[in-house]
């Protein structure tokens, strides 16, 4: 199983409407029978891809029912203005993308490398930013490609390793987090008011909710997710 990390590296100013923010706390919870994780087996390369039997990101569920790599972020933000001077890491590492979802503002630069001794093909399927296809050979490290148009989920896949898949979440504004393997998030700094909150897992789709945030303390959203 990948690594359960978010590789963010990013300065964010934001103009908030108030002095003070809450916070936002839960878990995203599977509701039902655990789902039996993903497999794939490598078919080339396999002496960097490895051998046999794989497990795939793109469902995890943990023994207590939490799900890994849900994104949850505010929807009907307004009233701030976020500024953001980022590096944002994909890593190519074992033939697998990782993390497996990214996050990342408007207007960043996301650095996707290459640290497998072969060639990797990135390809995201995107419709508010214009899609990309780059071949990245092993001597070429580093690809940089910045997120101008708008808020978006974009599928990224590997041409050339057709098990390599990943997301990229492009967002407008820094309330939003990625859950960790034990399905957990926390949105903090969030200037008072009622917003909706939205769950969103690429095999399980999305679910929103209302939430009301106070300017100081925390506020509890959970989520919980039926198997489709």
């Amino acid at each position: 199983m990948g690594k359960m990390i978010l590789l963010l590296a990013f300065f964010v100013l934001w103009m908030p409407r108030g002095a003070m923010g809450g916070t936002i706390t839960g878990r995203i919870l599977f509701d039902g029978d655990i789902p039996a994780p993903i497999h794939y087996t490598p078919s080339k390369d396999t002496q960097v891809c490895g051998t046999g039997d794989h497990v795939s990101d793109e469902m995890v569920v943990g023994a207590d029912k939490g799900i890994g790599y849900a994104v949850v972020s505010l929807k009907n933000v307004d009233g701030g203005r976020l500024n953001a001077r980022a590096s944002v890491i994909l890593d190519q590492q074992g033939c697998r993308f990782q993390p497996h979802v990214v996050l990342i503002p408007r207007g960043a630069t996301l650095e996707i490398l290459n640290n497998d001794e072969i060639l990797h093909n990135v390809r995201t399927t995107s419709k508010k930013n214009p899609p990309f296809n780059k071949a990245q050979p092993k001597f070429l490290k580093k690809i940089k490609h910045t997120f101008k148009a708008a808020p978006e989920k974009i599928k990224v896949q590997c041409d050339a390793h057709s098990w390599m898949s990943a997301w990229i979440v492009v967002q407008e504004h820094p309330f939003y987090a990625v859950t960790d393997a034990s399905g957990q998030f926390t949105l903090t700094d969030v200037p008072a008011g009622t917003y909706t909150i939205e769950s969103w897992h690429e095999k399980l789709g999305a679910q929103t909710a209302t939430v009301t945030v106070p300017a100081t303390g925390t506020v509890t959203a959970d989520f919980t997710f039926k198997g489709k």
